[in-house]
């Protein structure tokens, strides 16, 4: 067989591993971990023949080549037996589990006969012309630097033997190798040039990850070099890194990569002096919604959508961040006439990023019927609301539109009867309804006057009660340089509802705002910013935690305060328990207009909650400035990501397949939330000691939608003496720790069906 028929044949294995970890995710633990095992082996052999014949290696040696084609066979003969079984019981049978396991120990991708190879990979003339095309040259190498990445994540996971300096040299390897990812990914000027040189990096880099890997296999442990050769390894681990560091200086344009501040570096700026203290008992907020004006325009959509054309119809109500469009249209939502006019209502949060299923879920869930859907595919979804709208007359909310594709994916589920049936859009975007079939008019929002500006500035800071006669100037004053945006009325009245109620001062900070508003765009965004300079300390961190989640996700509020007890946020006072005081600094940011009511419960307190999206974006800035930090979405961030220094959250939005397969390594990571961005489907996480073993200074894991496959957490859970709040949707046995401190949450029982 030649090498091109080897590689092929690999490739035709490894596809059917793929289709066969497909069928089998939703169960059989023992036996996913093994075919996922096997499939990375099969990887790397492919990616390192490929590698080899693209760095000049002519020949691979007959005693390597037949033992990668005995690999291959023998994992053909698995993947065949394998898809062979194709009930549960033969799937759980220990027996054929064995049977796996036996082979799996005869594949052995790391051989000293590789070890040669890389040798003259590294002997071979650099000027071997190369038969590819340079973009696939640089699949080639990064198809192979994705596979040391792996290897070396399992060298660096594994052992906890490696002496410091030797582990901290793997460390900084890693981040090099993860910064070329970065680079082969995209093409760049001069590619010939610089695959040549990432190409050397790699050999080198390859020897090191081989030597390890050896050195494991022979002797059990991967740092039992004898000393002579344990100092010489370190030499080439040292000048490896040194090296990509200049080839890395050299792309990057500057050899000094700034250090971003320590976490919870918050300077106080701008000389304002942010309250110190939570309200007083008698200081209570305005936590009820208030609507003042925008009844005129309220009745101009209402009729729109109630007479008008028999046709199905859209209407668009556009408006700048901040003009109040929400809230106008919840009050048309919730009308009187509305309600008595449309035989089913639905309301639709699209936003920036969608998934056409989590729509669908969500408009069918929105009348409050919890029917099972989550299982049904997006063409059954797509079918259950057209079966649900047909022959009704409906109106469906789509709130937040930034792109029309969001519409043009669910448009045929949206039947046209002829009932005067109607789409209501909000969006920044005056062209969203110009570009649909049935897009009417737009309805262009205006401003608050400031009259209504004032009101709402009244009734938001005293509620009921009336301005105290020597304020009422300067209240006015400060409405009227609000510029009618009902948003930055809001936020200013949070602040307002803070400070004395003296002369003095609101004088002081009615000059204080004229500094700061400059423009009418940038209005909202510096009145965010002075109200967020104002907030006491461990508010500001309780709202920055905010941008660990996503744009308009609604958020239950039982489960965000036990995350900001577990970050260590909320304060020990004496007699009080640390929820009711979580409860206290989240009914303040309600109270200073910053966090929105989303539900309440019918005992009358705040069941879910979420914050505007101009106030999500500032909270992004703000967190990513001050290293408080960081969310990464979907494989190509993950994959590249580089653990800055001292960075204390991560936040990934991916399906659990990217988490597994990036090979995440951030071992000083305090905090991190997973949440799984596959539509009602559960992960299937076969290896438990994973995030248990890599990240071992946790303070806090939440693993949304990952489903454990033993019964029992791993022993590597054990060391995590400062855990405190760990998986939710998920039922396993933890093991006893020796020390828990105060705040731990012990693991949310999921009812399974």
């Amino acid at each position: 067989m030649r090498d091109d028929e080897l590689v092929e044949f690999i490739d035709f294995i490894l596809q059917n591993l793929v289709d066969l970890l497909t069928v089998m995710s939703s169960g059989y633990g023992a036996l996913l971990a093994q075919l996922r095992a096997l499939e990375k082996k099969l990887t790397f052999l492919k990616s390192f023949i490929l590698f080899a014949k693209l760095r000049g290696t002519v020949d691979i040696p007959s005693l390597l080549f037949t033992h990668i084609e005995v690999v291959v066979l023998i994992a053909a003969c698995l993947s065949y037996m394998c898809s062979l079984w194709d009930d549960a019981e033969a799937m759980y049978n220990p027996e054929h589990c064995s049977i796996i396991c036996e082979q799996l120990e005869m594949i052995k991708p790391v051989d000293i006969h590789v070890y040669e190879i890389y040798m003259q990979v590294r002997r071979a003339s650099s000027t071997s012309a190369s038969l590819h095309t340079t973009m696939m040259d640089q699949q080639i190498l990064n198809n192979f630097n994705d596979s040391l990445i792996s290897c070396l994540w399992d060298l660096l996971c594994c052992s906890s033997s490696f002496m410091g300096s030797v582990k901290d040299e793997m460390q900084i390897l890693d981040a090099g190798l993860r910064f070329f990812r970065s680079i082969l990914k995209e093409p760049k000027e001069h590619m010939d040039e610089l695959n040549e040189k990432i190409g050397a990096l790699l050999t080198e880099a390859g020897i090191i990850i081989c030597l390890l890997l050896l050195n494991r296999t022979k002797e059990g442990e991967p740092d039992s070099l004898e000393s002579t050769k344990a100092l010489d390894f370190y030499d080439m681990l040292v000048n490896t890194n040194i090296h990509i560091k200049h080839v890395k200086d050299q792309i990057s344009g500057s050899s000094i990569i700034g250090s971003p501040p320590s976490n919870h570096s918050f300077q106080e700026q701008g000389g304002c002096k942010p309250s110190s203290h939570m309200p007083s008992e008698g200081k209570k907020p305005i936590t009820h919604e208030v609507m003042v004006g925008l009844d005129d325009e309220a009745e101009k959509v209402i009729d729109r959508l109630i007479s008008g054309q028999e046709h199905l119809e859209i209407v668009p109500i556009v408006g700048m961040a901040g003009l109040g469009k929400t809230t106008l249209a919840k009050k048309v939502y919730n009308d009187n006439s509305i309600i008595y006019n449309f035989h089913i209502r639905f309301w639709c949060t699209v936003s920036q990023e969608f998934n056409v299923k989590k729509l669908l879920l969500q408009i069918l869930h929105s009348d409050g019927e919890n029917e099972k859907l989550e299982f049904l595919d997006e063409d059954e979804l797509l079918q259950k609301l057209y079966q649900k709208l047909k022959g009704n007359r409906y109106l469906v909310v789509f709130y937040d539109i930034w792109d029309i594709r969001a519409w043009n994916e669910l448009r045929y589920s949206f039947p046209d009867n002829n009932k005067r049936n109607r789409i209501l859009f909000t969006s920044r975007f005056s062209n969203v309804a110009s570009q649909v079939e049935y897009g009417g008019q737009p309805h262009n929002l205006r401003p608050l006057t400031e009259k209504e500006s004032c009101e709402l500035l009244q009734r938001k800071v005293f509620g009921e009660e009336d301005c105290p006669q020597p304020l009422c100037g300067f209240g006015m004053e400060i409405a009227q340089k609000c510029k009618g945006l009902p948003l930055t009325v809001v936020v200013v009245a949070g602040i307002l509802a803070t400070i004395e109620h003296e002369v003095w001062a609101w004088e002081e900070f009615s000059e204080r705002l004229t500094l700061t508003m400059v423009s009418s765009t940038e209005l909202c965004k510096k009145s965010l910013e002075l109200s967020y300079e104002y907030l006491p300390y461990r508010l500001k961190v309780c709202l920055l935690y905010f941008a660990a989640f996503q744009e308009d996700e609604i958020i239950g509020t039982k489960n965000l305060m036990r995350l900001w007890i577990a970050e260590g946020f909320v304060e020990n006072v004496e007699g009080k328990r640390l929820e009711d005081i979580a409860e206290e600094y989240m009914m303040d940011l309600i109270g200073r207009n910053l966090v929105m009511i989303s539900e309440r419960r019918s005992s009358g307190g705040v069941k879910s909650c979420c914050i505007h999206d101009l106030l999500f974006e500032f909270c992004k800035i703000q967190a990513k400035e001050k290293n408080f930090l960081q969310v990464l979405r979907g494989f190509d961030e993950l994959s590249t990501f580089n653990e800055p220094p001292n960075l204390p959250l991560l936040s990934i939005f991916s399906s659990g397949e990217d988490f597994i397969k990036s090979k995440l390594f951030c071992p000083h990571l305090r905090t991190l939330l997973f949440f799984d961005q596959t539509a009602a489907r559960y992960f299937q996480l076969a290896d438990t000691s994973f995030p248990f073993s890599i990240y071992k200074r946790l303070n806090v894991l939440k693993l949304d939608h990952i489903h454990l496959m033993q019964e029992e957490l791993p022993e590597e859970v054990e060391s995590l003496l400062n855990l405190r709040y760990n998986l939710e949707h998920e039922k396993v046995e933890a093991p006893t720790c020796k020390a828990r401190p105060r705040g731990y949450w012990s693991f949310a029982q999921r009812q399974r069906g």
